[in-house]
């Protein structure tokens, strides 16, 4: 058939996912997400090409690396050599499909700029610029009056910057975003109060919309969630008992043999180990974290009833995936994310369905990036994937898992949060090698240690694979456009041997 299909991208935020369901000890499962992917393919092993909410966000816009379209941080952050916006001319997917014949929206989180959004790239929608203060946003109050609901309040129950707060109620009104950010408790009033829920709404009603034109079309629907704070309404908030979630493998993890920028994170950028002790804390915080997931989740279903209500749906793409990972509670009990490049931050989930080109009940272990959404987006609509794209369709893997011709390996990037650490991380087979600037590096087999308590670094009995990890982040560099400081300086360092 040559019946362009249509397409919806689901982007979640900050997602605590690796790790957290553990198969015989203790299940946390999105029901949406899990249907989802018995209805096309799951990918197991899906990372973020860089662990930070802006870096990601846009290279799934441009299907570039972050040091090639320059975004190399959040938009908050004003150093020199990172970017509050992509540059003038830079092409997003939207481009692409535009020329194609799609009309393209967008709704909800954008982060990919400081004072541009999506509709100064032509795509129709609503979004805030930078990370967003959506509870006090005009689109939120005009929703909240439509729905009878008064200003957002939550229930403090936990917060690490202001433990003054814990037991208050607060609005959740301020200037800055990151006001009320490190904290859990829950957001008073129905589910339809939640940040989520109005992203969902408003998601829906231009579903609806662009079902009854004529063009093919593609919408991204993109959560501020289930990013921290952790708020959710009733009735998710009480849908995890605290007291069964058992102890995550890594909290007492004493970082023995990471690098410094492990004890950086945990010390200095988030103090939550030192404030927050006792695992009985962090099951209240988990319970809260994973009731917001299983709201986001929730929310996201509304959108997939919405498509077939529509009627559309055999014939739409429809991705599913996160920009990060969320280190809550790892690692000897860290908050939020910072420089390092741990599973949990990393690994994201991932998942597609076009019913009438993908099999459903798929599933595989093929090395991919979130990155890789970008080529598919236009794979699937017939245009050809430019080569200056780093981003790779993953249709040939859907249509057949085990005869697609994939790269044996992976890499990613991360310039660092709050702390600026340039590292390329590349993953093979088992294994995982990070290279930092100016910080070690770090080798673990993640067969054998899932949850990254031995960096194998020093193993002599590693050497060679430590060797040629190595030499494929040094092809890498060597292959890539990205001439800095930054890239010059690992290059160099990495041809000198030192690990």
């Amino acid at each position: 058939m040559s019946e362009k299909p249509n397409i919806i991208f689901i982007i979640t935020d900050h997602q605590a996912f690796y790790g957290h369901d553990r198969e015989g000890g203790f299940e946390y499962k999105w029901p949406n997400f899990e249907a989802f992917c018995q209805q096309g393919i799951r990918f197991d092993r899906a990372y973020s090409v860089a662990p930070i909410c802006s870096p990601a966000r846009s290279s799934m816009m441009t299907g570039l690396y972050p040091s090639a379209h320059g975004m190399k941080w959040n938009t908050e952050n004003r150093a020199s050599q990172n970017l509050q916006d992509l540059r003038p001319g830079t092409l997003l997917y939207s481009h692409y499909l535009a020329e194609a014949g799609y009309r393209n929206a967008y709704v909800g989180k954008w982060h990919c700029g400081a004072t541009r959004l999506p509709i100064d790239y032509g795509i129709e929608g609503w979004s805030l610029p930078d990370y967003g203060k959506i509870y006090m946003s005009d689109a939120y109050k005009e929703y909240a009056a439509k729905h009878g609901l008064d200003n957002a309040r939550a229930r403090i129950e936990h917060n690490l910057n202001h433990p003054e707060w814990d037991g208050q109620t607060l609005v959740l009104h301020d200037p800055s975003p990151w006001r009320f950010m490190n904290g859990s408790g829950v957001l008073e009033g129905p589910p339809e109060a939640h940040e989520e829920f109005f992203v969902a709404h408003l998601a829906v009603e231009k579903l609806k919309e662009l079902a009854r034109g004529s063009q093919p079309w593609s919408l991204v629907v993109s959560f501020w969630g289930p990013h921290q704070p952790y708020y959710p309404t009733e009735p998710y908030a009480s849908m995890v008992d605290p007291k069964s979630i058992p102890e995550y493998p890594s909290f007492r993890d004493n970082l023995q043999g990471r690098p410094l920028r492990h004890l950086i994170h945990r010390e200095m950028s988030h103090r939550s180990a030192a404030a927050w002790p006792e695992w009985a804390t962090w099951q209240e915080i988990l319970a809260r974290c994973y009731g917001q997931g299983l709201q986001n989740d929730a929310a996201i279903g509304q959108v997939l009833q919405a498509l077939d209500d529509t009627g559309l749906a055999d014939n739409t793409l429809v991705i599913w995936l996160s920009d990060h990972g969320d280190a809550v509670a790892s690692h000897g009990g860290l908050w939020d994310k910072s420089a390092t490049f741990i599973e949990e931050v990393a690994r994201v989930p991932l998942a597609i369905r076009w019913p009438r080109r993908i099999a459903a009940g798929q599933r595989t272990e093929k090395l991919v990036s979130n990155m890789d959404a970008t080529a598919t987006l236009l794979d699937a609509a017939g245009v050809p994937v430019p080569p200056k794209m780093h981003s790779r369709s993953l249709l040939p893997i859907c249509r057949d898992p085990k005869a697609a011709s994939w790269p044996d390996h992976l890499i990613c990037e991360h310039h660092g949060h709050v702390t600026m650490v340039y590292q390329k991380m590349v993953l093979f087979d088992r294994y995982k090698y990070v290279a930092a600037l100016f910080d070690g590096d770090e080798l673990y087999d993640l067969a054998a240690d899932p949850f990254e308590m031995n960096n194998r670094i020093d193993d002599p009995g590693l050497t060679g694979l430590r060797g040629e990890l190595r030499q494929r982040v040094i092809t890498h560099l060597e292959a890539s456009s990205e001439k800095n400081w930054d890239s010059n300086s690992l290059l160099l360092s990495l041809k000198s041997g030192r690990y």
